[in-house]
């Protein structure tokens, strides 16, 4: 495939700070690589903070997962920073997406190497085969979007303000929903970006009650979120620092607009959201249920019932000061410490980016919906050779005995009775 020219590429990038988006052969190669999302089977959006721009790559065709497998790659973060020849402290992990038909995992990073930051996009599979996406060779387009944050402002002395350029991704029908920190006194803003790229976005400027500060908040971004139907309105599920978490109808998102999102639920204070992912799950009798899942950096991660979410969407929204307690939609807290960044990897799996707290390396695992824990994580009284499963314990054996072959213990299966 041939490579676009230097003069090419400085006249692309002349016409993307327009706002313009040009399909390009090759060549593209984003400053960072943090947040991915995919779009058709073959597209995957590529966030690029730091550039201020999405890039859309098109993957080759990939072929259909031969069957639901659970990721078990314990040491992923060793085996990533030996593929990169780098010290596996020189890396930062970002975000995890799954190839809608292959299932394998798409992991973005950067690396450091002498003082500068490279951006790096890791594609893995369930045996373990670790690979980097040569982002350069594929056809892409590129959507610049305008008045982003820049590293003229610092947080914490040496945080850039341009990390939070773009906070996530959620693509839907056709269009990209893209939360950002800009510019301006209503630095919290939603996107709209249609796909594919033209030079039309719709630019909305966000604000929140939020029941821990006591006030309204124009400034800080949206940290995470996913967008779903709620009763017919399709509706942005947000969550942000500390941890209000605000909904958002879509329809409200005209271009300038000024839109009040609604605070349904108080999740924490002193915490950071790292991921929101939408999903559907079988509950203890076989019926399917939708959920959304929100990934904390200090606490539990919260299972939320979409049905739950659509009554309180309901209700008037919080707005009186929770400085302690959580308050709004009920919420169920989940066994996932430790876990980075989550996606929905099938009908029977969460595929995740987790800080192994033994090791402290990096492990690409999957977690059983309905379960949300791996049992080789821990060591139980169901653990010793001579414990004897009694007839009424036959649920919890069989459960186990799943939850051991999921994470590649099918040798330790357990049958009735002493072992």
């Amino acid at each position: 495939m041939k490579k676009t020219s230097a003069f090419v590429n400085k006249a692309i990038a002349a016409l993307l700070v327009g706002g313009m988006s040009l399909t390009a052969e090759a060549g593209a190669q984003p400053v960072s690589a943090t947040i991915l999302e995919f779009a058709e089977e073959n597209t995957l959006f590529v966030a690029d903070s730091d550039g201020g721009q999405i890039l859309a790559y098109t993957l080759p065709k990939a072929q259909p997962a031969a069957a639901s497998a659970s990721y078990n790659l314990e040491g992923a973060g060793t085996q990533i920073a030996k593929l990169l020849g780098v010290d596996s402290r020189s890396v930062s992990y970002h975000d995890i997406a799954i190839h809608p038909v292959s299932k394998e995992a798409y992991i973005s990073l950067s690396v450091q190497e002498n003082g500068k930051q490279k951006a790096v996009v890791i594609r893995a599979n369930q045996t373990g085969d670790f690979s980097k996406v040569d982002l350069a060779s594929l056809p892409n387009t590129a959507k610049q979007l305008t008045d982003t944050a820049t590293d003229k402002v610092t947080f914490w002395r040496d945080v850039p303000a341009s990390t939070l350029g773009i906070t996530d991704l959620d693509y839907v029908n056709g269009t990209l929903y893209v939360s950002s920190l800009s510019t301006g006194e209503f630095a919290s803003t939603l996107r709209k970006v249609p796909y594919p790229f033209d030079d039309s976005a719709m630019t909305s400027n966000i604000e929140i009650y939020h029941t821990v500060h006591n006030q309204t908040e124009t400034r800080a971004p949206i940290r995470a979120m996913t967008v779903l139907d709620l009763e017919g309105v399709e509706t942005v599920v947000a969550a942000y620092t500390c941890t209000p978490l605000v909904t958002i109808p879509t329809n409200a998102l005209t271009d300038g607009a000024h839109v009040k999102g609604k605070t349904i639920a108080e999740l924490g204070y002193g915490n950071t959201p790292l991921d929101v992912i939408h999903f559907s799950a079988y509950d203890h009798q076989q019926q399917k249920e939708d959920f959304v899942l929100v990934v904390h950096k200090e606490r539990s991660a919260d299972l939320i019932r979409v049905a739950d979410l659509v009554n309180a969407n309901k209700e008037e929204g919080l707005s009186s000061p929770e400085m302690w307690a959580k308050a709004g939609v009920a919420t169920r807290p989940v066994p996932l410490a430790g876990v980075l960044q989550a996606a929905d990897q099938d009908e029977q799996f969460i595929a995740t980016l987790k800080r192994n707290m033994t090791t402290g390396d990096i492990d690409l695992v999957s977690f059983r919906k309905g379960a949300y824990f791996r049992l080789n994580d821990f060591i139980s009284e169901y653990n010793f050779a001579d414990y004897e499963y009694i007839p009424e314990q036959e649920m919890f054996r069989n459960f186990q005995n799943l939850l051991k072959t999921d994470s590649g213990y099918s040798d330790l299966v357990r049958e009735m009775g002493p072992q």
